[in-house]
């Protein structure tokens, strides 16, 4: 049996990136959260309430209307009976959104650490719930007009025909893996101030992240099992991610990438440019995304009013900090958040415009209901065009396109890493082996030129918090790049094209490209020509 997620389940399940939230946008409900941005009506982010939320009236609330589907009159019944439902379904959303976001100010406060377990080890009974609310929905007799362009979309209830799959078992597994995964942040956590590269890390912390990756993918493995998939990288692809390409596809397009850029990879690593890069503050940070977004306009400047007015991101160093980036939309309040934990170097300027692109789209969407695959072109393509729409130096524009060849092959040697070690069954899944398997990978794409540690893949967080994710950096930003390339024939038309995808809702990324009139990442010798680019513009 196999079954899609959707919705609040993709919110969920994503945490680095883009957080959708329910892609709907019926009775004006869109419409009305647009005229609340406009009319200066959010709330401050220091004045959003964080409330614990009640999973059992979550659960009434969601039987309650189950009920009420069976003997709805009339659409407009029924419509009133899934605001209803969501109610309680975006109060979890959004409790989990600041939980999320305090506890990543600061690992080490206890309070937020609680909260943050609590909504991450009970999204599965959300996700349950959520589950059981569209298998009624999908027996309505309302349900064709519920298929409509201006509802959920053709062929919405067709993943929830028959039985459903959150039965004890697949919730138990689904537990089990949140509670690992919150592990891996206590370790992080635990490790404190100490250098992730030392042995005094690796002795103390890092085997125990080895040892806690060998659980995650035995629960994984019996998760995908579990729902009759053959592979867990299969079963993520459909059930989480909603991809329109398979793992085979993937298999191929690596080997495109280990064979075309893996070489020039090699080259730049062995002989790297002279590209110090200078001292960056918090304000210099937030300067470089102010200049970008007001000389774009539209949209996107308003974006950037309402982030600074709203308090609406966090760029500042802390030592105790989630050692990462994300953008993250809090449903309840119409409002998307930006984070980083910063270098202090000038790619902070990049890596803040990289969130900014999700903050963007989620703002002019009021919660984007893309794919995640479809969700990071827009953070991608806004780092490239950030170069095209502010005065900074040209050493800046040469850092990106090196990090623009660095992204497709580390992430790529990533992705056929993870791919791969979702083999390792029984006696052979070992640490040990796992090791051997990553030295093996990484080093076929040449990432050993410039010195590996066979451990340091407990560095990579989606191994342990999003599974089958890194792909994603790949194709989108095999994608965004076309936008970039696009700008620098003409001026104004990557940004144009951004702006216009921002209200996509494709799950996949092929689908968005023929869409967009784009390339796929999939097409023959599509590679050869990023190769050719990258090239032209590293000379």
């Amino acid at each position: 049996m196999k079954k899609k997620c959707s919705g609040l389940l993709a919110l969920i399940l994503v945490i680095c990136l883009i957080f959708s939230g329910c892609a709907l946008d019926f009775a004006g409900y869109f419409r009305q959260v647009g005229d609340l941005l406009v009319g200066g009506s959010m709330t401050h982010f220091q004045d959003m309430e964080y409330v614990r939320p009640d999973l059992q009236q979550l659960q009434d609330t969601v039987d309650a209307c189950c009920e009420k589907v069976k003997t709805a009159r009339n659409l407009d019944a029924v419509v009133s009976i899934i605001y209803e439902a969501y109610e309680p379904l975006d109060q979890f959303s959004t409790a989990y959104a600041l939980s999320n976001i305090y506890y990543s100010k600061d690992l080490t406060n206890a309070y937020w650490a609680e909260e943050y377990a609590f909504c991450s080890e009970n999204m599965v009974i959300v996700q349950a719930a959520l589950d059981q609310f569209y298998r009624a929905l999908a027996k309505c007799k309302f349900r064709k007009q519920l298929e409509g362009e201006n509802y959920f979309g053709p062929g919405f209830f067709a993943d929830y025909e028959g039985e459903g799959v959150y039965d004890e078992i697949f919730t138990d597994l689904l537990s089990q893996e949140a509670a690992l995964e919150s592990q891996y942040y206590a370790l992080w956590n635990a490790a404190g101030d100490l250098d992730m590269y030392s042995q005094a890390f690796f002795e103390n912390y890092g085997l125990q992240m080895e040892e806690l990756y060998l659980q995650l993918i035995e629960v994984r493995q019996k998760i995908a099992a579990h729902l009759g998939y053959a592979s867990y990288p299969e079963f993520a692809y459909d059930f989480y991610y909603g991809r329109d390409y398979s793992c085979q596809q993937t298999t191929s397009y690596l080997a495109d990438i280990r064979a075309e850029l893996a070489p020039l990879y090699q080259q730049v690593i062995a002989n790297p440019p002279d590209l110090q890069l200078e001292y960056s503050t918090e304000a210099e940070t937030l300067g470089y995304v102010r200049e970008m977004a007001q000389s774009m306009g539209g949209s996107i400047w308003q974006a950037y009013q309402t982030m600074v007015d709203y308090g609406l991101y966090d760029i500042a160093y802390g030592p105790n900090k989630y050692n990462a980036s994300f953008e993250i939309y809090i449903r309840n309040y119409h409002a998307p958040y930006l984070f980083i934990n910063p270098t202090g170097t000038e790619y902070d300027k990049l890596t803040m415009a990289h969130e900014f692109g999700h903050f963007c789209c989620d703002f002019v969407t009021g919660g984007s209901g893309a794919g995640v695959d479809v969700g990071e072109i827009f953070s991608q393509g806004m780092e490239y065009l950030s170069l095209c729409y502010t005065q900074g130096d040209e050493k800046l524009e040469q850092v990106k396109m090196i990090s623009c060849l660095s992204i497709l092959v580390e992430q790529a040697a990533y992705a056929s890493f993870e791919q791969q070690v979702y083999s390792l069954k029984g006696a052979d899944l070992t640490v040990e082996n796992v090791r051997k398997l990553y030295q093996q990978t990484a080093g076929a794409y040449g990432m050993e030129i410039g010195g590996l540690d066979v451990r340091s893949y407990v560095h990579v967080n989606h191994f342990y918090t999003n599974p089958m994710y890194v792909i994603s950096y790949v194709v989108s930003n095999d994608v965004a790049l076309q936008l970039y390339q696009m700008e620098k024939e003409q001026a104004g038309s990557g940004v144009a094209a951004l702006t216009n995808a921002f209200q996509s809702t494709d799950t996949g990324i092929v689908t968005f490209t023929e869409n967009y009139d784009l390339e796929s990442p999939f097409a023959v010798g599509r590679i050869k020509r990023i190769r050719q680019t990258l090239l032209q513009i590293l000379n």
